[in-house]
């Protein structure tokens, strides 16, 4: 696609919301680059959905084909370069563009299966489950990768995060831990016997319930900060 009157650049910082959840859209987006992440209200939480972190991925593509409001939310989980493209630009692409609708069509399909997935597995995945993945999510995002392929993470900076973003109570993530510690599923770190501040998750646990694609841990670079 190329740049003109309908279609336009847009920059958005780490953690601004590119498009909320509920709201009207007459715009589609395409990645240039920089990472967005798309999630969904669940409960007093959120879910996330899908990480769009390729270049000309697109995405918010639904609200110009049926004209509804926003289905999930888009936040900048780094600082990104958009094309916005508007209800015109996008008709004519459809209408001019053979490999530009079937591309269209083909990730509507497939985010239709992933939905269908994600219905089930919101009605089939317990809470222990769902803080798993979520725990998961935030290594990976914001642990620090070590010498083995795993993550080492802050247990309250983890715990404040699951909290906020997935509406879980604090006593809940602490029980859930616990367990996962006494079984030795998630050990502390060699480097926090004493304080038992901060845990680790193998490589093998995060390969496990990675839900941001189809990257593996070992291609993973991580932070031992929150933004």
């Amino acid at each position: 696609m190329s740049d003109g009157e309908d279609q336009k650049r847009r920059s958005v910082d780490a953690g601004e919301m590119v498009f909320a959840e509920g709201s009207d859209g007459d715009e589609m987006f395409v990645l240039l680059s920089g990472e967005i992440e798309i999630k969904k209200r669940v409960g007093s939480g959120q879910r996330l959905l899908k990480v769009i972190n390729q270049p000309n991925e697109f995405f918010g593509e639904m609200a110009l084909v049926d004209q509804s409001p926003r289905s999930a939310s888009a936040v900048a989980s780094e600082a990104s370069e958009l094309l916005v493209v508007n209800q015109a630009a996008f008709e004519h692409l459809i209408t001019t563009n053979g490999q530009f609708a079937l591309k269209i069509i083909k990730t509507l399909s497939e985010r239709i299966r992933r939905s269908n997935l994600e219905i089930t597995e919101l009605i089939d995945t317990s809470p222990r489950d769902r803080f798993v993945l979520g725990m998961v999510d935030f290594a990976i995002k914001h642990g620090e990768q070590i010498y083995n392929k795993g993550f080492k993470i802050n247990i309250e900076e983890m715990t404040s995060w699951c909290n906020a973003s997935m509406g879980m109570p604090r006593k809940e993530i602490d029980a859930y831990l616990y367990r996962l510690i006494k079984t030795n599923d998630v050990p502390f770190a060699s480097t926090a016997k004493k304080s038992q501040d901060h845990i680790v998750l193998s490589e093998e646990f995060v390969a496990r319930h990675n839900r941001r694609g189809d990257t593996h841990p070992s291609d993973l670079q991580g932070s031992s900060s929150v933004p």
